[in-house]
């Protein structure tokens, strides 16, 4: 006896610069398979719309804007956010558990080893001041009068958040010879990592040579590292933050590059994005600025299309995403949503 085919679904798309190629493919495909697709050309169009998820029973987007308790609490069709990236820093996933929405993201090996390497390539430049490097020889001179570069071993770095990116980004320092350590709300897994104490955060600050931003934004990092503890931080420290620049004082963080209270800082994500033109920081000859997409290599881009079909893939055949950022809300979302139903 043949299996029905599921009923067609209202599928959802937000545009997002990066992925709306992706987004197009993947939205043909499943149009192609008898679903109605409704694409919003971006998040700005997506927050404009009145109620954008009443009547939609899944969304596929880059997940880093609002979808907020309020849009959750009227969606009662819809089962499960598919974020086509690592982050979900938009949705309240509190809310979306209480609701029985799943949420799926792609936290691929491709994702974290690229990330983690582009970690160790911040750190080395910063602490090798390749910006100043670069601009002596574009503009016409050779070597400075004094030197400004400083060797990774026998310092110590700082993890700010020690979750999957930080410790592949720990073992791949390893070899390096520095002491690492890591802040974090309770102990990490260190299988297969080389001895890392967990500290306090002020301790980690007061004593790192370089600090690692790695954590996820939320209530409790957003704002996490302000004026008093970026001023806590050694005078030849680093600050390196590939993470999310909301967890940083952006202001504050500018004060102490230019007053040489820390010594340099390579930043790939902004509290504003894209970084502002009229930004401080662009006129800044100790920090490093990259577009938020420092660790996006080939190779993950990649990935991240293969993770995103399969997590939709999963949820049209009843079965939850293969990456689950909300994994207690599996027993309720099964029971309402799975194939066994």
């Amino acid at each position: 006896m043949n299996t029905p085919a599921p009923p067609p679904l209202d599928i959802g798309i937000v545009g997002w610069h990066s992925h709306n190629e992706m987004f197009d493919d993947i939205g043909a495909d499943l149009a192609r398979q008898g679903h109605r697709i409704v694409r919003w050309a971006d998040r700005a169009a997506f927050t404009a719309a009145t109620n954008p998820l009443d009547n939609i029973d899944l969304l596929l987007c880059v997940a880093v804007f609002p979808i907020t308790r309020a849009m959750l609490e009227r969606a009662t069709r819809l089962r499960a956010i598919v974020s086509a990236v690592t982050g979900v820093d938009g949705v309240d996933v509190a809310a979306a558990t209480e609701r029985g929405v799943v949420v799926g993201n792609a936290q691929t090996d491709q994702n974290i080893i690229g990330m983690a390497e582009a970690n160790v390539l911040m750190l080395l430049a910063a602490l090798y001041d390749l910006n100043t490097a670069q601009d002596r020889v574009r503009q016409g001179l050779w070597r400075p009068p004094q030197l400004g570069a400083s060797q990774l071993r026998g310092k110590t770095v700082g993890f700010v958040g020690l979750g999957r990116i930080g410790r592949e980004t720990a073992r791949l320092l390893a070899p390096f010879g520095a002491t690492l350590q890591y802040s974090a709300r309770r102990d990490a897994d260190l299988a297969g990592l080389p001895s890392m104490a967990r500290v306090d955060l002020d301790t980690l600050l007061r004593t790192s040579d370089v600090v690692l931003v790695l954590a996820s934004l939320n209530p409790e990092t957003r704002g996490l590292i302000g004026a008093e503890q970026l001023r806590r931080m050694k005078k030849s420290a680093i600050l390196v933050n590939t993470a999310r620049g909301a967890i940083v004082d952006e202001a504050a963080l500018y004060e102490v590059l230019r007053d040489k209270a820390i010594a340099g800082a390579a930043l790939d994500c902004f509290t504003v994005e894209p970084l502002p033109a009229d930004s401080p920081l662009r006129a800044l000859p100790n920090v490093i600025l990259t577009p938020h997409m420092i660790g996006h290599t080939i190779e993950a881009h990649h990935s991240l299309e293969v993770a995103t079909r399969e997590n939709l893939g999963r949820v049209l055949s009843g079965e939850p995403p293969r990456y689950v950022v909300n994994p207690a809300v599996l027993p309720a979302w099964t029971a309402k949503w799975g194939a066994g139903r």
